[in-house]
């Protein structure tokens, strides 16, 4: 495990998260990250019971107003930025392009998106007990059970090399949007709230313009990734934080960055060689 890595599963377990370590090759590790969203219904009951609600996250989203998240009622969860995406043509039908960033879901609802999937019923078919297991209702939740699905959904593409933007990248976001519509397909008094989003803060932004008191007019922030590190971007995105969190965790934030950074040059100026 790198020092970075360490550094970043102490602090998120001193903040009360749970880990689940799910191993691959470093090759898959990008679009395993993406695709273990969509079976958020396997998390173990320790972290999660069937009747619980799972919002699934980007790790650069943050959001900003808790009113935009909120669960509407007589639905049964929602997407958040549904209608961002277009749509595309699959297995002979026409889909909508839910984006991955925000689904809310009870635990057995994700669970059971693949339990009736046309993708499941077609592996059991010749399925060995090994792959009757990965089927099941108690699969776990590892690479061997996504893989499974992924590559009878995208063949080839899953195993190809993955680039932001090619074939492989939205296969999370395809997956999910077909078992999300082909369950509510079947299940005509399930209902899912689609909405919009707010405005944003965004990544594409100017440095300058993060640089405010006052953050009322955004619903959500698409972070800036290692160029949110450097010491004066950090002090503005401070702002942010102090926005959105206690002195506390600010504090521990603060602590996590300057750490960060600390390892960041030692690696910088002493490279592992290969």
């Amino acid at each position: 495990m790198t020092p970075r890595l360490n550094l970043s599963r102490n602090y998120l377990k001193h903040v009360g998260a749970h880990i689940v370590d799910v191993q691959c090759n470093e090759s898959y590790s990008i679009k395993l990250s993406q695709l273990i969203r969509v079976f958020s219904g396997f998390l173990p009951d320790s972290i999660a019971q069937d009747d619980d609600n799972i919002l699934t996250g980007d790790s650069d989203l943050i959001p900003l107003k808790a009113s935009e998240y909120q669960p509407k009622n007589g639905t049964d969860g929602y997407i958040f930025n549904a209608f961002c995406c277009g749509q595309f043509q699959r297995r002979g039908k026409t889909y909508t392009m839910f984006p991955m960033g925000h689904v809310f879901l009870q635990k057995k609802v994700w669970r059971a998106m693949l339990m009736e999937s046309q993708q499941r019923a077609e592996l059991l078919v010749n399925a060995t007990n090994q792959t009757q297991y990965l089927l099941s209702e108690k699969a776990p939740l590892s690479f061997e059970t996504i893989t499974l699905y992924g590559r009878h959904e995208f063949g080839k593409v899953y195993d190809q090399n993955m680039d932001k933007g090619d074939s492989a990248w939205y296969m999370d976001q395809i997956f999910c949007s077909m078992l999300l519509i082909d369950y509510r397909s079947k299940h005509k008094n399930f209902s899912v709230h689609e909405r919009g989003r707010a405005e944003r803060l965004d990544r594409a932004f100017p440095m300058n313009f993060w640089d405010r008191d006052n953050f009322n007019q955004f619903g959500d922030a698409h972070l800036k990734h290692d160029e949110i590190l450097q010491e004066g971007n950090w002090r503005i995105f401070n702002k942010l934080l102090k926005n959105l969190f206690n002195g506390t965790l600010l504090t521990l934030f603060n602590d996590y960055h300057r750490q960060y950074m600390i390892i960041d040059n030692v690696v910088a100026n002493h490279p592992v060689k290969p």
